[in-house]
């Protein structure tokens, strides 16, 4: 195992250091068109300007996601009726069209291990739909619809979210007191894919008489979604658990309560990686920024702190950093002059680190922290065949993630005898580059089975009953932020065919947070 460490580390290091050391390019977009400054990068760890001034790319931005480990950057348009690409060259951007879209676009979700990018359009307001997007700069499809919903109908639908997983979006009804809320399966993987799982009404939002859905999330681990509404007089956190398929009780009082969150006519949130807290900025000449920890076990200690050092009027554009260690937020006063100002400041007590006036811009609503240090995920793709077991399968163990700096460990579940040998390799389309993936391991006797990885280094897996295990301690390089691995296991089962081994699907790793 040492020396397979010592080579996968080797072999890593020889990509290049994309990481930004802190100082990521935080992205401002606003709502304006024309002539108007609409946009700006900001470093966010020294409040340097890099670029302000006005881009036909960037007029009416809806929401913005960074990509490829900080150097490309997405926005959905609601006029334009497009999805814009900036190519960010460290020092400017390059900006061209990505996607000409049906209507006009509302959100985007990036899948950066499936590399893949969601945003929601269609013909009409009523007709929004999801639209998968290939986001594969190397793949000849760059650009186009792979795949789309057909059934979200014809309810007026505008703030999603995408789990950074994925596997699932947030797509609830605009107007959730009459609507619902719904969880769409995005996983190409999935026999159920684009198919909605999950619709239910919010019941907090709908006896408040009227509410307005202001942001969703969906938590890392697919565990939990989070649909953030206001109304007339009421703003509040609503938080579905999955498995028990059932809203959070934040009150002991009678009946089913949300989370009441802080500031007034909230609307926007971030969502920490493990899902300990979350921030909440809220609109009006008096709101801010209230940070939410949340007790799962017993919801009703969940706390809720509102940062008091954060003076924001009209509070937008909240994003926070890959480590989530620190957050930004955009405020714009009544009036366009002082400018609207882009506020960087600590996670943990609200501290302002940095206040950056923002030159012309006003109605800002987006910001976009460059993600140069992607989050780490450890996601399936392919299939694999059958054994005695059915079809072994591999994935991370529970509560485990390729963070840099910890120990990842993959679990292959199925094995008939416990004994597993895992392939490892840095592509899923060739080995060596020249013999494309997958490979149909029929001529080894393994009919119905394919390769899926190119298999550079190998490990065997031994476990107790039918599951087995394999580690490894990641180095704490932030040159390795972004890279991937692949991974396929190999189960040990004379049964299964004349070669003795059934394979499991692939799995792809992104090294991150």
């Amino acid at each position: 195992m040492t020396i397979l460490r010592s080579s996968a580390v080797a072999a890593l290091v020889a990509f290049p250091a994309l990481a930004q050391a802190g100082n990521e390019v935080i992205f401002v977009g606003t709502s304006t068109s024309g002539s108007t400054d609409n946009s700006a990068m900001v470093e966010s760890a020294t409040g340097s300007i890099l670029f302000v001034g006005p881009s036909p790319f960037t007029n009416n931005v809806t929401d913005a996601v960074w990509a490829d480990t900080g150097r490309n950057l997405y926005c959905s348009r609601s006029l334009g009726n497009q999805v814009s690409r900036g190519e960010w060259s460290g020092s400017s951007t390059t900006w061209s069209t990505f996607f000409n879209a049906p209507g006009a676009c509302y959100g985007l979700g990036h899948d950066s291990g499936r590399k893949l990018l969601w945003v929601l359009t269609g013909a009409t307001g009523s007709t929004r739909e999801l639209h998968c997007l290939d986001a594969d700069i190397n793949s000849a499809g760059y650009g186009t619809v792979l795949a789309q919903t057909t059934t979200l109908g014809n309810a007026s639908r505008e703030r999603w979210g995408l789990s950074p997983s994925g596997n699932l979006a947030a797509v609830p009804h605009v107007f959730i007191n009459s609507g619902l809320f719904e969880l769409v399966d995005t996983n190409p993987s999935s026999p159920t894919f684009l198919q909605v799982l999950v619709s239910t009404p919010v019941p907090g939002a709908a006896a408040a008489g009227f509410a307005f859905v202001s942001d969703c999330k969906v938590s890392i681990d697919d565990a939990y979604a989070y649909v953030l509404y206001t109304g007339l007089g009421v703003g509040a956190l609503a938080v579905y658990e999955l498995a028990t398929q059932s809203w959070l009780d934040f009150d002991a009082a009678p009946g089913q309560q949300d989370m009441q969150v802080g500031v007034t006519v909230p609307n926007g949130m971030v969502l920490s990686l493990d899902r300990s807290f979350a921030l909440v900025a809220g609109g009006g000449s008096t709101s801010g920024v209230a940070r939410i920890d949340f007790d799962y076990a017993t919801p009703a200690n969940s706390t809720v702190t509102l940062f008091s050092g954060i003076v924001a009027p009209n509070c937008n554009g909240l994003s926070m950093s890959p480590d989530g260690s620190r957050a930004c937020v955009t405020s714009t006063p009544a009036s366009v002059s002082p400018p609207g100002t882009l506020i960087v400041f600590g996670v943990a007590t609200g501290g302002v680190l940095q206040t950056v006036a923002l030159g012309n811009l006003w109605n800002i609503y987006t910001t976009a922290w460059q993600d140069a240090s992607p989050v780490a995920t450890f996601e399936p793709y392919g299939v694999g065949c059958s054994g005695a077991l059915g079809v072994p399968s591999l994935a991370a163990a529970p509560g485990s993630r390729p963070q840099l700096g910890s120990t990842f460990t993959a679990r292959a579940s199925n094995l008939p005898f416990g004994i597993a040998l895992l392939q490892l390799g840095f592509s899923n389309t060739s080995i060596g580059g020249s013999t494309p993936l997958p490979l149909d391991l029929g001529f080894l006797g393994m009919p119905t089975c394919y390769l899926l990885v190119d298999p550079q280094l190998s490990a065997a897996m031994v476990g107790v009953g039918t599951a087995a295990d394999w580690s490894w301690q990641l180095p704490a390089s932030p040159g390795l932020f972004g890279i991937n691995f692949y991974a396929q296991a190999f189960s040990l089962d004379p049964a299964a065919n004349a070669f003795g081994f059934a394979a499991s699907n692939g799995a792809i790793a992104t090294l991150g947070y």
